[in-house]
């Protein structure tokens, strides 16, 4: 009687996403910009043609369909959020090169509580760099 192994997983149930299928499905939404609704979400088909897209560049983890990459995009839009939000405090710096441009100790100890506050962990790795996709979600929005 074969057993199945358990630590055989045939499906992966969870989506990882390589820095190149991100590059990729933003730089696919920003050529389809004009298929956008209001929302700023995408129609399904919209969705179902970027995970096509995207499905050449698959290393691991579950193939990408359209619920995957509506998900994505979620993420990819509360990051840009978060930023637009940050950046239009007053006195607040932002560019795209050096994002916060956080340095000296006591500006480090703010950052720190910043991030650590609800709803600001997305802007923790912007402490000293931009974010590759700002100019693409701006043409976008």
């Amino acid at each position: 009687m074969a057993t199945e192994d358990p630590a055989v997983d045939a499906e992966p149930k969870h989506a990882d996403w390589s820095i190149e299928e991100v590059g990729a499905l933003v730089q696919y939404l920003h050529d389809h910009r004009a298929e956008q609704g209001n929302t700023g979400n995408f129609h399904q088909s919209t969705y179902t043609n970027a995970a096509g897209h995207i499905h050449p560049l698959h290393i691991s983890g579950k193939i990408k369909d359209h619920k995957n990459v509506l998900i994505k995009w979620g993420v990819i839009k509360q990051t840009y959020n978060v930023i637009v939000t940050y950046h239009s405090k007053s006195g607040e710096h932002w560019d795209n090169e050096h994002g916060t441009n956080i340095s000296g100790a006591p500006a480090g100890e703010n950052w720190s509580e910043y991030v650590a506050m609800k709803g600001n962990a997305l802007m923790r790795p912007f402490c000293n760099k931009g974010w590759e996709y700002m100019d693409f979600l701006e043409d976008i929005f």
